[in-house]
Formats: structure tokens, sequence, C-alpha cells
């Protein structure tokens, strides 16, 4: 197993909450060990992204089997190879984070590739150097295929940040003299956005809202009113240099792939206020083994553009 995996935090399991309002039939729902049904996660194209604090503050209304979440472990160098930052951080033997997702950076040639002050972010990892497949398979390390990704939000002035982003396993790369790659073959692409086609879509951003208020019913839990409606309120800013969101791709194997094939990664983000933002790849987070619907069926119910729940808005199940 990879470095710090005996302290590795466990996925719940989730699936569809059922809500009736089609614009929240990508909302998904941890199921608890008393038959409550709990939202703390959404589908986005290939994706489906967790909040932390709704994971975090389960284990407070009396649900042992998220006590693991209660203390969340260090997320430090070897348990974490950033690909986008505010700075340049050290990866080991792996290249730098692309910098600048705070928008104030000096422009650089593996910087924000766009203009200051405009509130807005594109990048590329590796900028100017390869990584491969097999590199990946050794970071996240033995019996770890599908790779998480860990958002640190900033968001200081809790403005309204989206963001999407695509991960591309690619073959014969053909870059320029500054190591920009300009042509590639896609062996295959993993979507991060709320067009439900397996596909990049980059006007399609998904809202990492800084605040929700997730209520549910449970019954004779003593955390909540005497009807059983329970209320935690969200936010999805866990402090600095600790993850907000973590993301995963159910159908992305890495043993699916050759060593030698390449990994290409894009993320554009809007909505920034000057505060440093973080993606990261995370090799002490373990994966559920079931599955959710596949985004199709999803589109089938009516999936609209809201991302990660409603700003101050109620979702009940």
């Amino acid at each position: 197993m990879s470095a710090g995996a005996a302290h590795a935090l466990s996925l719940p399991p989730v699936s569809s909450c059922g809500f009736p309002d089609p614009n929240l039939a990508n909302l998904l729902c941890v199921t608890t060990s008393t038959g409550a049904k709990v939202y703390v996660a959404s589908q986005h194209d290939d994706y489906i992204s967790y909040s932390v604090n709704a994971l975090t503050q389960l284990s407070s209304y009396g649900y042992s089997e998220f006590s693991e979440w209660s203390s969340l472990p260090s997320f430090g160098s070897g348990q974490i190879v950033k690909l986008f930052s505010f700075n340049e951080s050290n990866n080991g033997g792996l290249p730098p984070a692309t910098g600048g997702t705070g928008d104030n950076q000096n422009p650089s040639p593996d910087g924000d590739q766009t203009p200051k002050n405009d509130t807005l972010y594109l990048g590329e990892w590796p900028f100017d150097a390869v990584v491969t497949v097999g590199d990946l398979k050794n970071f996240l390390g033995e019996g770890n295929y599908s790779p998480v990704f860990s958002f640190d939000l900033n968001n200081t002035k809790k403005n309204l940040l989206s963001l999407n982003g695509v991960f591309e396993i690619v073959t014969d790369v053909v870059r320029d003299a500054d190591g920009k790659i300009i042509d590639k073959t896609v062996i295959d692409t993993f979507a991060f956005d709320n067009v439900f086609n397996s596909a990049y879509d980059p006007d399609s951003f998904v809202p990492a809202f800084p605040e929700v208020v997730v209520t549910w019913f449970d019954p004779g839990n003593p955390n909540c009113d005497l009807s059983g409606l329970c209320t935690m309120n969200v936010d999805n800013n866990v402090g600095s240099g600790k993850p907000d969101f973590f993301a995963y791709a159910p159908t992305l194997d890495l043993r699916n792939y050759d060593d030698a094939y390449e990994l290409y990664f894009q993320l554009r983000m809007t909505g920034l206020d000057s505060g440093g933002e973080e993606l990261a790849l995370i090799n002490i987070i373990n994966i559920p083994t079931t599955q959710v619907p596949e985004p199709g069926v999803l589109a089938l119910l009516g999936i609209g553009l809201l991302g990660l729940g409603a700003g101050r808005r109620k979702l009940r199940s």
C-alpha cells in the first residue's frame, strides 16, 4: 500500500437521493445504519464529488459508521501530489504544481494561462514534463487503481467558485520547444462537468457552493428534533491545508491502460477572489466498491446545472 495507507479514509457508497426536483437528480446520498438517507455527494459527468465536511459532521449525529471521519489525518508530503496550486509546490519526483490559481501571480510559462485579475483560471498539468500511468500507479500504491482528487478551497470571500476539468490518458504526444503539448492521441477521457456525456465540455461549470443546509429525517435520533428532523450546516471550506472535496471516477481503472501511456490534466475555474485554490491527487482514500447510476441514467432523470448542492437551500430526503 502507499505511504500513510494505515490511516486511510474510506469513502462510503452512495446512491441517488431520489429528490423529486429534477434539478437535484445528480445529488447522491449515503444510507446510514438506521436507514436514513443523507446528502453527502453529487455526480458530475464521469466523477462523483464528496463534501468532506458533510462526512465529518455525520459522526456527531451518532452514526458510528462515520467515526473515522471525525478527525481528518494529515494530508502532507508523500500523500498528495499537487496538480494546480497558488504556488509551485514540490511534488518530489513528479513535476511541480501549475501555479497561479489565486489569479494574482505574475505570468510565467508554467503559470496561469489567462490574463491577471479576470477571476478566471486555466491550467494544464504536467505543463512541460511527462507523467505516465506507471508513475501514477507507483504513487497510489499497490491495490489502488482509481485516483482520487482532493480540492482545497480558499475562497475567502465565499464567492460562487465554479470549476470543471478533464483527465486524459494519452499517447503519441508531440510538444513544442517549451514542452507544451501541441498534439496527442487520446486513449480515454474522464470529464468533470455538468453535461452527462462522458466528454469534456469546457463551457459547463460545476459550482462549488461555499455553504449548504442539509436536512434529513431519522426518527428516534436523539441528535435531531422530536419529529426526527435532522439539520446540519455544511461549510465547504474545512480550513487551510485540508481537503474540502474528494472526487473520483468510478469507471477509471488504471489497470486497463499501458504503463507507458501519459497523463494529461486540465482545470478551469471561475469566480476567483485572489485566494489560492488547490487541486491534488491523494493516495490515502479508499473508494467504494458499489457503483452509482451511469451519468446517462441521471441525464434521463432531468439533470440540471446545479452543482454540489444549493447555496443555503435545504435539501430533504
